[in-house]
Formats: C-alpha cells, sequence, structure tokens
C-alpha cells in the first residue's frame, strides 16, 4: 500500500502552488488598486509636504518618527507620486521586492519557499485593511531582506563588493526603526565566520559592508546637518519618543496573543517537527547542509529578531509583527519544502502544510481582502469644510489636534501647511509627567499665542486612553478655557466609523478671522 506520494505528484503539486500563488498575488494587486491611503501615511505624507514648505525636521515639525520614515516616504513620493494610486504602487514595489529577495535566499534549497512566503504575507497583511499598508515596520522588514539577499550572494558568489548594498539595505533600515542596530552586526557574523571556516579572508566582506553602513549615515547627516537639526533630533529622540513609548501599553497576555496570525498554530508546531525531526540526505540540496547551514540559522536568527522587536515596542499593533510573520513564513517555507524532498512521512506532512497555507490561506485571505472596501469619510467631510472656511486663505492659519483620525489627510490633499510645527496631540492631553507634557504644552501654547489659526480641528481620539472622547481636553484646562473664550465652535462633524471607532471632530473658528463667517 502506497503512503508517500510519488515525485510525479509531488512534481504537479508544485506547479499546483506556483499557480494559485501567483493567482493570489494577482488578486491582492487587483482587490487593492483602489485603497486609499490613510491611518499613519497621512502624518508621513504630511511630513513630506511640510519639508517641500522648507520646515525642518524636528526643529520645525515636532513628530516622534525617526528619519528614514520621512526619507523613504520622500522617495516614494517622488517615484511614484502623492496620491492613493502611486502609493499603491509603491507598496507593490514592496512586497514585489520582499517577494523577490525571499526568493533569493531561498534559492539554493527550493525557491518555492520564498514565493510561498511573500505571497501568503501581502495577502495577510491585506486582509486586514489599508490602514496597515506600507507601514514603516513593512518597510524596514524589507530593507533588511534586500539586506539578506545581498548577503547571501556575496558569499555564495565570493563577491564582496556586494556586501556594500548589504550594509546600505540595513543601513537604511537602522535609520527607521534603531533597534535594527543589533541584530545588523549580529548578521555580519555569519559571514565572518564562515569565511573563516572556509580559510578564506572576511575583511573585504566587512569593509565594504561598513562602507554600506556609512553611506547610511551620511544620508542621515546630509538630512539633519545643512538645517541645524540634529540636536532636535536628539532631544525628540530622548524625551518624546521615551514618552510616547510609555503610553498604552496592553497586557503581556495581549501582546503574546497579537503576536502572530491564527493561521500559524498550524505553521509553526509542524515546521518545528519538521526541524526536530531532521532530514535524510535526500532531503539536502545538493552540498547544503540544511541542520548547520549558516544561511538557515540567519533566518532564524530573522525570526528571533521579529520576535524582539514586536515585544519591544509593547504596543501589539499588527504592523509591529511584520518582521517576525515574514522571517516566520520563510523558515515554514523551507521546511515545508524541504521536507516535500524527503520520503515517507515527512514528505507527506511537508505537503500537508504546503497545502494548509497555499489551498486553504490563499484563498481564504485573499476573500478577505477583497472584501476591505474601508474609506475614512472623515477626510472628505473635512476638506469640504476648510474650503468653506476660507481654502487657500488659511495657509498657515489652521491648526489639527489629531492623530491618525483624517485631519492631516485633508490638510495634504489640500495643500495646506498648518500654524505649527506639530503633526500629534498625544504630547498635550495624556498623563503629564511633570517634563515633556509641560514642555511641549507651553510651546503650543506661545506659538499659537503668537500667531492665532483661524481655525482649529479638535478630533475626539484620546490615544493615552485609547478611548474617543472630547474629555481630553478636561487635561489641560488652559487650553480648554482659552479655545471657549477666543474661539467659536463652528460645528461638530461625525461620528465617523474610524475602523469600528466613533470618531468625530470639532471645528473651531476664531473669532473675527475670516474664516468666523455668519451662517456657517
Amino acid at each position: 500500500m502506497q503512503t508517500t506520494l510519488t515525485d510525479r505528484q509531488i512534481y504537479y503539486f508544485r506547479v499546483l502552488c506556483m499557480t494559485v500563488l501567483l493567482a493570489g498575488a494577482a488578486c491582492y494587486v487587483v482587490f487593492t488598486i483602489h485603497w486609499q491611503w490613510m491611518w499613519d501615511t497621512q502624518v508621513m505624507h504630511y511630513i513630506v509636504l511640510l519639508l517641500k514648505h522648507g520646515k525642518v525636521p524636528y526643529k520645525d515639525i515636532y513628530d516622534i518618527n525617526m528619519p528614514g520614515a520621512y526619507l523613504t516616504e520622500r522617495w516614494a513620493i517622488g517615484i511614484f507620486g502623492g496620491g492613493d494610486l502611486g502609493w499603491r504602487l509603491y507598496e507593490f514595489a514592496l512586497l514585489g521586492s520582499m517577494t523577490l529577495a525571499m526568493i533569493v535566499i531561498a534559492l539554493p534549497y527550493d525557491w518555492l519557499a520564498g514565493l510561498f512566503a511573500g505571497v501568503l504575507f501581502s495577502l495577510q497583511v491585506g486582509s486586514m485593511g489599508p490602514w496597515q499598508a506600507a507601514e514603516r515596520d513593512e518597510v524596514m522588514t524589507v530593507l533588511i531582506f534586500i539586506g539578506y539577499a545581498f548577503l547571501m550572494i556575496a558569499v555564495r558568489k565570493a563577491r564582496p563588493a556586494l556586501m556594500l548594498l548589504f550594509g546600505l539595505a540595513m543601513g537604511l533600515a537602522i535609520l527607521i526603526k534603531p533597534t535594527v542596530v543589533p541584530f545588523a552586526l549580529c548578521v555580519l557574523l555569519f559571514p565572518f565566520f564562515v569565511l573563516r571556516r572556509q580559510s578564506k579572508s572576511p575583511t573585504a566582506y566587512i569593509l565594504f559592508a561598513l562602507a554600506g553602513f556609512a553611506i547610511a549615515l551620511g544620508i542621515l547627516l546630509d538630512f539633519l546637518l545643512p538645517q541645524h537639526a540634529f540636536g532636535p533630533f536628539l532631544f525628540i529622540l530622548s524625551k518624546l519618543v521615551p514618552y510616547y513609548s510609555s503610553l498604552a501599553h496592553p497586557t503581556l497576555w495581549v501582546l503574546i496573543r497579537r503576536s502572530i496570525p491564527q493561521a500559524f498554530r498550524v505553521y509553526f508546531p509542524l515546521a518545528l517537527l519538521l526541524a526536530i525531526a531532521g532530514r535524510s540526505r535526500e532531503s539536502r540540496c545538493k552540498d547544503a547542509d540544511w541542520t548547520l547551514n549558516w544561511e538557515m540559522w540567519a533566518v532564524r536568527a530573522g525570526v528571533l529578531f521579529g520576535g524582539i522587536s514586536y515585544f519591544i515596542q509593547r504596543k501589539g499593533y499588527d504592523y509591529h509583527r511584520i518582521a517576525l510573520v515574514c522571517f516566520g513564513l520563510l523558515w515554514i517555507g523551507l521546511e515545508f519544502t524541504a521536507a516535500m524532498k524527503d520520503r515517507g512521512w515527512r514528505r507527506n506532512a511537508g505537503v500537508a502544510g504546503m497545502a494548509f497555507g497555499v489551498l486553504f490561506m490563499v484563498p481564504f485571505n485573499a476573500r478577505k481582502v477583497h472584501g476591505q472596501h474601508v474609506v475614512n469619510a472623515a477626510v472628505p467631510v473635512l476638506e469640504q469644510d476648510l474650503v468653506r472656511l476660507g481654502g487657500d486663505q488659511l495657509q498657515g492659519k489652521v491648526q489639527c489636534l489629531d492623530l491618525v483620525g483624517g485631519c492631516y489627510s485633508a490638510l495634504y490633499r489640500l495643500g495646506l501647511v498648518q500654524s505649527t510645527g506639530f503633526t500629534g496631540d498625544l504630547q498635550f492631553f495624556g498623563p503629564d509627567d511633570g517634563k515633556v507634557v509641560p514642555y511641549y504644552r507651553n510651546l503650543f501654547w506661545d506659538e499659537i499665542h503668537k500667531d492665532p489659526p483661524e481655525v482649529i480641528l479638535l478630533s475626539n481620539e484620546w490615544y493615552q486612553e485609547s478611548n474617543y472622547s472630547f474629555n481630553k481636553l478636561n487635561t489641560w484646562p488652559e487650553f480648554r478655557d482659552y479655545l471657549n473664550s477666543a474661539y467659536r465652535l463652528q460645528a461638530t462633524e461625525g461620528p465617523f466609523d474610524l475602523y469600528g471607532n466613533p470618531m468625530a471632530y470639532r471645528i473651531y473658528v476664531l473669532k473675527g478671522s475670516i474664516a468666523d463667517k455668519p451662517g456657517l
């Protein structure tokens, strides 16, 4: 009685998997091409707009994001444009680049593992909707995989010059999330020890990698130093970022529960079982040692980094687990495809794992992606309000007190620069730490009194309380009283359904200003 699939059956199964995966990738493009950018992307887009108007990062713009987030967003807008379609093309380029890098990494073993990981991740992240797309952790992870690909080609082909691109890609990832620094240095140890064991000198490889890091550092300094923004950057990095990091922590159990998609409850145990069981010589690709191969250990190190990166951020956001999910899927794909080359129960188990991912999860997530038609209904309403209140006359005379609800999206789409450089209100209405909050409240207070904005858009998004309520004004009574005395509450818009939350806006107009028109 035949209990193991034949080589011919495996061949046809592989063809089926490739067909379904390519179809899934096509579905992702077709099903999401109409999406509008929103959530954190609006802040990144808006900061690029401020930069184009001569605002200095960290000096005129008080935002907690790293320079790499602004630089990659600016490059993306320069290449693809700042509209919704350009944003979709940007994400397609990101996911395509990462999938190609995964295929390159998996090539000596089984390139199907890279296609498996790239497509499954794309559909998985797409199933959560447009607010998760092209997030900073996604861009960071893409750069890391590109760096991995060049690292492995450099060692495989004995071309140390390619390590320059490894260092540059990893350096740019560091500019987005500094947590990549220790990981990049650890990854650099792999070729060092591997080449030493092969009686080859690693010096040229290390020097080229360091040169790549130096180029990334040069990009950072060129971004900050000419405008004397390095000092303000360090101030925000040492003061505002730790304050933000201290807010809105879920419990450890919630962090653990959100750390991986539910499908990993099937993937991980099966892949781990296959890895522990070991492999026969038939399951190895040519001379590659699947048990001790450094490339496999590098992928596993990526899984570990992804887990550390997720937990160290302590927020539990889905996009914070992107590195963990991507490296996890690649490792899982490598284990499944390796098992498919074996005999006996391991081959059957590998086929079962691939079948679950390709034949079940791909259609399942593709259907969820197709059902995502989320739009931020607040944005067009706020645009109409701003046009009615003055439109272009509000240039430099409007202020958002919001985070990611849609106010900055409206300003960006109208090309309006606001009164101050604050791109969020988390440091105004949060727990008073006696340092950061008073400092930024005083800074904002001085700026709006020096040149009062004619329109203030106040959302009910209350980040620190994970709530939606205008009661956040009561945490800063002086500003609340000033707002009620110097401004007229012109309208309250909403509530809008913001990803399941009741988002609303209050529109205040300065008394006696051009925006303070009768009947509005």
